[in-house]
């Protein structure tokens, strides 16, 4: 009699290597990418430039970037950001939270 190895469930070894989702809509082509990094831009620029003053544009600038790359503000918090422009820091978390639903995050 043959007997029949049974594969233990979940193990990564005897998986196909895509995911289901992968077998219902093709891999994104380099324009696929390309156009999404685009789109992130546009929306990004226009969230910044709804901004009515210099002042708040440079604040929603900053807060991207503190999302983004924190790392390009140096040692600057998010409080020390709104202390700059003189905004309270609710709102300072507010314009982050509306920055990361503006571009979907």
């Amino acid at each position: 009699m043959k007997t029949i190895p049974v594969l233990p469930e979940n193990d990564i070894r005897h998986s196909d290597r895509r995911h289901p989702v992968d077998f219902l809509e093709p891999l994104p082509t380099p324009e696929d990418h390309l156009q999404r990094i685009c789109e992130v831009l546009s929306r990004t620029f226009g969230w910044v430039a709804e901004a009515d003053t210099v002042e708040q544009k440079g604040l929603r600038a900053s807060v991207v970037l503190y999302c983004v790359r924190a790392d390009l503000l140096g040692s600057a918090t998010l409080e020390q950001l709104g202390a700059t422009t003189g905004t309270p820091q609710a709102v300072v978390d507010e314009l982050v939270s509306d920055f990361c639903h503006s571009i979907g995050w």
